[in-house]
């Protein structure tokens, strides 16, 4: 969504975890359908329909208007699929307004199919939520949806189970070790500091003089530590949940977007790749993805730095197989990266200024 229009969808957004829990799932589902005719309509659903009539794109407007005040989830469905079959097509969308009509229709989408019943019609509602979020809808302006369907598909009775780590050599965890660069000589390392640096002291060695450090040890004890490097923890408690994804090899004709469910992902591409039964043109990558704010209760395994918490903007989660390859870039804006496992990070001396 554009800012202004993501500013105006949070502003409706309530604190709906209380009232929630002692709601059926028919309430729930009649408290979505409300709040996307009535409160998302009026705070920014019809402005669109409008803004798409300046546009010249009266028929679309009236089908949204269909979308939003006649509960026309047939409609919804019809122009979600081609509204998405078109930004495949161009890579683009045609004008702000565009992507926030294909966000209400998604939304429209997962009311209609929670509406069906069944587990199936759950599955693709969900995938519905996650396709607002992955195009640009605010996370917190879903979340009564995502959780009015995660009941929907009672996945709550698979998270109360007890977490048990998987063993090492499962094919679930990641490898414990880096790589080891093949010419020692060809790369320059990044200095390695203690990650109990003050923020003063990080901010006058490293920060003011735009010098790369590791710092070792810092979040050692969050929970994302220990339970992150688990593949089936990720399958288990968030395996139901859609990502964008980059198949194949980085400038390879085979390389292209796709979205997969989380658990898609594992069993398709991570698991094969740790144990080693993948081939080596099968490249995956969840790459510079904004999961905390899709899957809200990740935050809670992580503190942010101290470093960064006044002026952190986002956070982006990267998850690939073997193979995966981000080129040399420069960032406009400065990075700190968590590495829970493996990541093999150097710089090459041969790049001149590098």
């Amino acid at each position: 969504m554009g800012k202004v229009v993501a500013s105006r969808a949070r502003r409706v957004v309530r604190d709906v975890t209380s009232s929630l829990a002692s709601m059926s799932l028919a309430s729930r589902i009649d408290g979505i359908d409300a709040k996307l005719s009535r409160e998302f309509a009026a705070a920014f659903g019809d402005a669109v329909c409008d803004e798409l009539e300046r546009e010249g794109d009266e028929a679309l407007a009236s089908r949204l208007r269909r979308i939003l005040h006649c509960a026309d989830a047939e409609t919804a469905t019809e122009v979600a699929d081609e509204m998405y079959g078109d930004l495949k097509r161009t890579g683009t969308w045609a004008t702000p307004s565009h992507r926030e009509c294909y966000v209400l229709a998604e939304l429209r989408r997962c009311v209609g199919l929670l509406r069906e019943g069944g587990g199936e019609a759950a599955r693709r509602a969900m995938k519905a939520v996650d396709m607002a979020f992955i195009v640009g809808a605010p996370g917190d302006a879903l979340a009564e949806f995502v959780q009015t369907t995660e009941l929907a598909l009672d996945v709550e009775t698979t998270r109360r189970r007890a977490y048990v780590k998987s063993e090492v050599g499962s094919g679930w965890l990641f490898p414990q070790s880096p790589p080891q660069p093949t010419v020692a000589d060809d790369r320059r390392f990044i200095g390695r500091v203690d990650g109990r640096l003050s923020r003063k002291e990080f901010k006058t060695a490293y920060y003011n003089t735009d010098t790369p450090v590791v710092l070792v040890g810092l979040g050692a004890e969050w929970p994302a530590m220990t339970k992150w490097d688990d593949l089936r923890w990720w399958r288990d408690r968030h395996g139901h949940r859609s990502v964008p994804l980059e198949l194949g090899k980085y400038h390879d004709n085979t390389w292209r977007e796709d979205v997969k469910t989380l658990a898609e992902f594992i069993d398709e591409h991570m698991v094969p790749s740790i144990s080693g039964r993948a081939p080596g043109d099968d490249v995956a990558y969840l790459a510079q993805h904004q999961l905390v704010d899709q899957l809200s209760d990740l935050s809670s395994d992580f503190v942010p730095p101290e470093y960064c918490q006044k002026s952190l903007e986002r956070i982006n989660v990267w998850m690939g197989t073997a193979g995966t390859i981000t080129p040399c870039h420069f960032d406009t804006y400065d990075n700190l990266l968590g590495q829970v496992r493996l990541i093999d990070l150097a710089l090459d001396a041969r790049i001149p200024g590098v």
